[in-house]
C-alpha cells in the first residue's frame, strides 16, 4: 500500500509559511518510519546551500517516538570535500544529535509527536533545538482510514469478543509477548481473534535478549496463536471483516512500558471503524483522547486501568478486565451495546468532523508560531559571523570557495550571499511580522 506521507510535510511547509511570513527548511525521515539518521534529509523545495544556512530549519521526528540516546552515538557524519577540508585543520562543526546542520540561526525547531516525555526535556535543554508538539498520527489516520467514514461495519452473528493486532514485539514492544502469555494462562485465548509472531527478524523470542525481563513469555506461544501474514505497513489499512467479526479491539500500542504519551494511527483505526476499544498503552492515554474530543467507555467498564503507573500492573487490569467483560450475562451484554454504539457513533463523526481536523492543524500552527516568535527573538546570527571569520583565516579554505564547482558545496559567492542576508535580516524579520 502506498502512502503519500510527503502530503503531511507539504502540510507543515505550508503551515511554516503562514506562521514565519516564508517558508523554512523541512526535513524529515525518508523512507517514512526509518530511524537511520542518514535517512532524515530535506525536501525539495530548498535544496541550495544558501537556503539551507539561511533558512529556519524544522527537523521533524513527529511519527516515531523520540530516541535522544540513539541519535548521541549515531550521529550523521557528513562526507564531502568542504568538510574534510574543516577536519584537516581543526575546524570542524561536530554534529549534535538530530540537529546535524548547523544554519546562522541559534535555535531550530524539532516537530515531534509525544508529551510527558524527558527526551523532549533533554532536547530542549539542549538549548539548540524548540519542541514543537502535535499529533501527527491523528492526520495521518484521517487520511489513512477514510473510507471508514462510509463503510458498513454491522456486527455478523458469530463473533469473537475481542480483536487483538499484535505483529512486532522487538524494541519498545516487548511487553506485547507478555500480553499473550497472560491470555493463555487465563484462558482468553477462545475469546480472542489474535496472532502472535514466534520470531521477529530471524530472532526467536526464546533467545531475544529483553531490555525489561519481566516481559518474557513462560508459555510457548506457536503452540496456541497464529502467526501474523501481516506486513509492516498493516496499521495503515483496515480490514472491515475483522471489525464484523469482534466486538472490542484491544490495541496494543507502541509505547507500554514507558512515561510518555504517544498514541499512533493505532489507537484511532477502531474509532474510525466504529469499534469500542481498550487501549494497552501508557498511563493517562484515555484522558488523552478526551482532551481531543473524544469520549470512552468509562459509563460501560472500569476504565482506571488507564491511571495505573506501574506497567505490569496496568496490564494485569487490563486482564481482568478483559475477565470480567466476558463473565457478562448476555442480558448485560445487550444492555451494554446500546451505550456502546452511542459512544462509538460520536467518536466516529467526531474523527471525521471538519472541528477535529481544525482542531490538531490549529495546534500545530499555533506551536509552530511560538517557536518561530523565539527564533526572531534572538536569531544568534553573531555566533555564525564568528566561524566564517574563523574558517576564513585559513588559506585552503579560501581557495576551496573560490574554486569549487559542484552545486552541493557552499562557494565564495554563497558565502557572500549568507552575509549579505545577515545584513538585511533584520528588516525582513519586520516585514515578515506584517504578514
Amino acid at each position: 500500500m502506498s502512502i503519500p506521507l510527503d502530503r503531511l510535510y507539504s502540510l507543515i511547509e505550508n503551515i511554516t509559511i503562514n506562521t514565519n511570513g516564508e517558508c523554512a527548511v523541512i526535513y524529515h525521515f525518508w523512507p517514512n518510519g526509518s530511524k537511520n539518521i542518514n535517512d532524515l534529509t530535506f525536501r525539495p523545495t530548498y535544496t541550495s546551500f544558501f537556503d539551507r544556512t539561511t533558512k529556519p530549519i524544522v527537523w521533524c521526528h513527529d511519527q516515531e517516538p523520540l530516541q535522544y540516546e540513539f541519535y548521541q552515538e549515531n550521529l550523521r557524519v557528513c562526507q564531502n570535500t568542504f568538510v574534510d577540508i574543516q577536519r584537516s585543520l581543526g575546524i570542524d562543526i561536530p554534529p549534535t544529535n538530530l540537529n546535524y546542520f548547523k544554519n546562522i540561526f541559534k535555535k531550530n525547531i524539532l516537530v515531534h509527536s509525544e508529551k510527558r516525555s524527558l527526551n523532549v526535556d533533554k532536547y530542549s535543554n539542549d538549548n539548540e533545538l524548540i519542541p514543537v508538539y502535535y499529533w501527527s498520527h491523528a492526520l495521518i489516520a484521517r487520511d489513512w482510514f477514510r473510507y471508514g467514514e462510509h463503510e458498513n461495519f454491522e456486527k455478523d452473528a458469530n463473533q469473537k469478543l475481542f480483536l487483538i493486532y499484535n505483529r512486532a514485539w522487538t524494541g519498545t514492544r516487548e511487553y506485547r509477548l507478555k500480553f499473550s502469555d497472560l491470555l493463555i494462562e487465563n484462558g482468553l485465548v477462545d475469546h480472542c481473534k489474535t496472532f502472535c509472531n514466534p520470531t521477529e527478524n530471524r530472532e526467536h523470542y526464546q533467545t531475544h535478549r529483553f531490555k525489561n525481563p519481566i516481559w518474557r513469555p513462560a508459555h510457548i506461544l506457536e503452540n496456541h496463536f497464529p502467526p501474523s501474514l501481516a506486513e509492516a505497513c498493516a496499521s495503515a489499512d483496515f480490514i472491515t471483516e475483522d471489525y464484523r467479526s469482534t466486538e472490542i479491539e484491544i490495541v496494543l500500542e507502541t509505547l507500554f512500558d514507558d512515561q510518555r504519551l504517544h498514541l499512533t494511527e493505532k489507537s484511532l483505526r477502531p474509532i474510525a471503524c466504529k469499534q469500542p476499544f481498550i487501549l494497552a498503552t501508557t498511563h493517562g492515554s484515555l484522558q488523552y483522547l478526551r482532551e481531543y474530543g473524544f469520549q470512552t467507555y468509562d459509563s460501560v467498564w472500569d476504565e482506571t486501568y488507564d491511571t495505573i503507573q506501574d506497567p505490569y500492573q496496568r496490564m494485569q487490569a487490563i486482564i481482568h478486565l478483559m475477565l470480567e467483560i466476558t463473565a457478562r450475562s448476555p442480558n448485560q451484554r445487550c444492555k451494554d451495546a446500546r451505550r456502546i454504539q452511542h459512544i462509538a457513533d460520536y467518536n466516529h463523526k467526531h474523527f471525521f468532523s471538519k472541528d477535529f481536523a481544525d482542531m490538531v492543524a490549529g495546534e500545530l500552527r499555533t506551536n509552530m508560531k511560538k517557536a518561530f516568535d523565539q527564533i526572531k527573538q534572538d536569531p544568534g546570527f553573531e555566533a555564525w559571523q564568528d566561524r566564517w571569520k574563523c574558517f576564513l583565516q585559513f588559506p585552503q579554505v579560501q581557495d576551496f570557495l573560490d574554486t569549487n564547482k559542484n552545486s552541493a558545496l557552499p562557494t565564495r559567492q554563497q558565502y557572500e550571499q549568507v552575509l549579505e542576508f545577515i545584513g538585511q535580516h533584520p528588516k525582513t524579520i519586520a516585514n515578515a511580522n506584517k504578514i
